[in-house]
């Protein structure tokens, strides 16, 4: 076979494979797939010269993202709709290119030292992964995720590094099966590599399944959470773009009476806590105290503690996105505004709605203590270890999924910091997690009639490493990415007409 068409091979099969690794409407989502089109797009551009080879993997990531996320989210306008799916996706692309380019640029100085040479890969995605998770701009360490595969015990690494870890072993997955190919697969000259990595993974298992067991993580009380969706009475979901782009507010006296008829069948089952989902209610600033007092009364009255949320708009300015908790008493313990709001620049959430603080709010209750978020603030491990620091045992955090979630969302901050979490959740799958990811209850708002999940949750948490160490591994690998691009920009040669 020609090189050419050799190359031809490689940039099809990472690229049209690399399309099974996203949330899509068009390709059917393959979760092995995030380990398999990294290997051949890895080798298409190590065998290609650096320009050319570059510019088609920058190409390649542009269509495969555009292609896939085409219309995945419905804006309302169609010219917003395309610009807002075009940006978005562009910005994704770009963001999974740079490790490519970068490792392009700097793996021919390590080139033929085996064990340095495997690690560059690796090193360069973890980091600007890491760093692109900080603020977002979108998906805060949602392209990260993706990189968690495996069984629940090989999952439990990330108490102690993050997320970090799966992106760090996934990447280095990709160059040892490059370095192999660039060794024609000799047994003798990729052994050393190999059983290095088998080992990594065998610990990592060994691991998880002693911290899984009852010796590290004892069972304790349990409390009955339910978490509710108001499913749509027509059956007609609400799009949360039609919410914060038309300052949609709901019909008062109706919501309200929904909202108390359901907690008092959730409580009469005995829930001792009940947890809404975002937007429960969206109002304009004059019906803000009238809303609040509703809701410390129908917990008062129903003596349960419960999660509920609200939007507010305002005639000029922004208004906010807000999570109480209230306890049996009707006195608000918590009282939360959405740090990550979805959206940017003036584009959904934050062209109306102001952020909150950067503070996860938490307090003791007889069931535990309790931390509230609101959706994507689950998506930022940096910002909701606090919990894990603040020893929070259940963290509640309602969403309002758009588009519509396909399965539990988030669950990977249990793992990292050691609490319980519940998610009720519009348009999505509403669930109930453990303090080491087992899933214990969910509820997909197709397939409900009455919107109500149960769930028994630990009234403990755990203690886990992450909380304590942070992103070692994703700042670890930042600084020696900087120590490798200086280390190739002092030891540069001079180009060939070959390499241009």
């Amino acid at each position: 076979m020609s090189k050419k068409y050799f190359s031809l091979i490689l940039f099809l099969l990472g690229f049209v494979i690399f399309m099974f690794t996203r949330r899509s409407e068009i390709v059917p989502t393959i979760q092995i797939a995030i380990l398999i089109a990294p290997i051949f797009i890895l080798r298409f551009i190590r065998t290609q010269p650096p320009k050319r080879g570059i510019l088609l993997t920058l190409l390649g990531f542009l269509l495969s993202m555009n292609i896939a996320l085409w219309g995945l989210f419905d804006m309302g306008d169609g010219s917003t709709t395309i610009m807002f799916n075009l940006i978005r996706s562009s910005i994704l692309a770009i963001l999974y290119f740079l490790p490519y380019m970068v490792d392009r640029l700097i793996y021919p100085k390590f080139k033929g030292k085996e064990i340095v040479s495997t690690l560059t890969f690796p090193i360069i995605v973890t980091a600007i992964f890491f760093l692109s998770s900080l603020e977002g701009p979108f998906d805060g360490a949602g392209m990260s995720s993706k990189f968690v595969y495996g069984p629940l015990i090989f999952k439990q690494s990330i108490s102690v590094f993050g997320i970090w870890i799966f992106v760090f072993i996934s990447s280095w997955l990709a160059s040892i099966i490059n370095y192999s190919w660039e060794n024609k697969f000799d047994w003798k000259k990729i052994k050393k590599m190999a059983l290095i990595l088998l080992s990594i993974i065998l610990i990592i298992l060994l691991f998880g399944a002693f911290k899984t067991t009852s010796l590290i993580t004892p069972k304790s009380d349990t409390v009955k959470i339910a978490a509710i969706v108001l499913i749509p009475e027509d059956g007609k979901v609400v799009s949360m773009e039609r919410v914060f782009t038309n300052k949609l507010t709901f019909p008062f006296e109706k919501t309200i009476s929904r909202i108390e008829n359901l907690t008092k069948e959730a409580a009469s089952n005995n829930a001792k806590i009940i947890t809404f989902q975002e937007y429960t209610m969206a109002i304009n600033e004059k019906d803000k105290d009238r809303l609040v007092d509703q809701y410390k009364r129908i917990a008062k009255e129903n003596n349960i503690y419960l999660s509920i949320t609200y939007a507010y708009f305002v005639k000029e300015g922004k208004g906010e996105n807000k999570h109480l908790f209230i306890d049996n008493n009707g006195d608000i313990q918590l009282d939360y505004s959405k740090r990550y709001l979805f959206g940017f620049g003036n584009i959904g959430e934050p062209n109306v709605f102001k952020k909150g603080a950067e503070v996860i709010q938490i307090t003791d209750t007889p069931y535990g203590r309790i931390g509230i978020s609101i959706c994507r603030d689950m998506d930022f491990p940096s910002y909701i270890r606090q919990a894990g620091r603040k020893n929070v045992d259940i963290m509640l955090g309602p969403s309002y999924d758009f588009p519509k979630s396909l399965g539990p969302g988030y669950w990977l901050r249990t793992i990292e910091s050691g609490f319980s979490f519940v998610r009720p959740t519009y348009n999505g799958v509403t669930f109930a997690a453990d303090y080491n990811g087992n899933i214990l209850a969910q509820m997909d708002s197709d397939q409900t009639e009455d919107g109500i999940m149960y769930a028994d949750v630990p009234t403990k948490g755990i203690k886990t490493l992450y909380p304590v160490i942070g992103d070692l591994l994703g700042w670890l690998s930042v600084l020696v990415l900087l120590g490798c691009i200086v280390f190739t920009i002092k030891n540069r040669k001079p180009k060939t007409k070959e390499q241009s």
